[in-house]
């Protein structure tokens, strides 16, 4: 079997992480994967996250579509129709990599445009399709201008009359998108958590400091604001702490200069860098699964999520309930996270992490749902 997927590069994106670990898992078996890029920028870094694998068995395509960015697209058409046409060219390129490689299924990550340009060209040469929920794209536009929302509503539910399988991190995700985008329920849906490697041994040393951090792509969705007025609140009450955020490039509004700024790393960075805080604090409005919080809580470090997040139902499963809670209240947010920084997550708890997030056993569910899709 012959797998063509999307595939990003940056560190931060729970898409890249999952798809490394897939690939990871998938290395040498089978006629190969084939990965492809669409790249929004002028400039990129090389793509050091691909570079382990074996070149005759993972090819990486990487098409660059910088001169027609989305927004502009969206904004000077009428409808999705029209955006379609716009993007024809970049359709009729990745039509001509699919025949020459021949895949007998693609795996699509996610409903933004990249993965909704892939499917249209698959759909056409009548390639089977499976696409594994990775932010639910009505939610994340729906702070944009009407026009701009409407067709991005439009996007995400086209893929319903493409896609032969749906895989869903949570079950919160499934709820979401069959209540809000497609008002009814999704035939061949399987609920797949993201996986997470959970090391045998954790660090019997811990930071005992005060140290909270947030971690992830500066957009709306995300929240950040609320963890900035969480680390205010703990300013006013005199509880002595270090804040830092790690994020991109991104230009950021009304972040509290006592907060540190920290770059994106490499996932061994930032692995050590979740070893060295008392607490993550993930206030996202709504994630379909949030991997940076069950990266820190296998790795033994406390988290606190919004409810509104997939993760939370591994948490709760875990015996982990204490870590989530709705984030209406930042003042209770912050009462909590007093309590939580610094804790242990007991060896107990840990073992339930693995046993619901263990890579092997979710990657076998993943390659099972997609060669039944193939029909191998």
């Amino acid at each position: 079997m012959r797998i063509a997927m999307n595939v990003t590069r940056d560190y931060l994106g729970g898409i890249t992480i999952s798809n490394i670990n897939l690939l990871n898992f998938l290395h040498g078996t089978g006629r190969g994967v084939m990965g492809i890029e669409l790249n929004g920028r002028r400039y990129i870094h090389g793509a050091t996250a691909f570079w382990h694998f074996s070149p005759d068995w993972f090819e990486h395509h990487i098409i660059n579509i910088h001169d027609i960015p989305i927004m502009k697209q969206v904004n000077n058409s009428k409808n999705i129709k029209e955006l379609e046409s716009r993007y024809r060219p970049t359709i009729k390129l990745i039509k001509k990599i699919l025949m020459q490689e021949r895949p007998d299924v693609v795996l699509l990550n996610g409903t933004y445009y990249m993965p909704w340009i892939l499917s249209i060209a698959a759909k056409e040469l009548k390639i089977p399709i499976v696409l594994r929920y990775a932010g639910v794209l009505s939610r994340e536009t729906a702070g944009l201008k009407p026009k701009a929302r409407k067709i991005f509503q439009q996007m995400e539910k086209s893929f319903e009359k493409r896609v032969d399988s749906f895989i869903f991190p949570s079950e919160l995700c499934k709820k979401v998108v069959e209540e809000e985008v497609y008002k009814y329920a999704v035939n061949n849906a399987f609920v797949i958590p993201n996986p997470v490697t959970i090391p045998d041994t954790i660090p019997a040393v811990r930071s005992v400091e005060r140290r909270i951090a947030a971690i992830g792509r500066w957009d709306y969705i995300k929240n950040f604001q609320a963890y900035f007025e969480i680390h205010k609140i703990l300013k006013k009450q005199k509880w002595e702490h270090s804040a830092s955020f790690v994020t991109g490039t991104a230009k950021i509004t009304r972040m509290p200069k006592s907060i540190h700024r920290v770059a994106q790393m490499s996932p061994s960075g930032i692995s050590d860098f979740y070893k060295s805080q008392g607490l993550i604090i993930c206030p996202s409005f709504f994630e379909t699964f949030g991997n940076v919080p069950m990266e820190a809580a296998c790795l033994g470090i406390p988290v606190l999520v919004n409810e509104n997040m997939g993760c939370a139902e591994i948490l709760k499963l875990a015996g982990l309930g204490k870590m989530v809670m709705p984030f209406d209240d930042l003042k209770k947010v912050a009462e909590r996270a007093k309590e939580l920084c610094g804790q242990h997550i007991l060896p107990k708890q840990l073992n339930n992490l693995k046993k619901y997030l263990d890579p092997k056993v979710i990657n076998e569910q993943m390659v099972a749902v997609i060669r039944e899709t193939a029909g191998f």
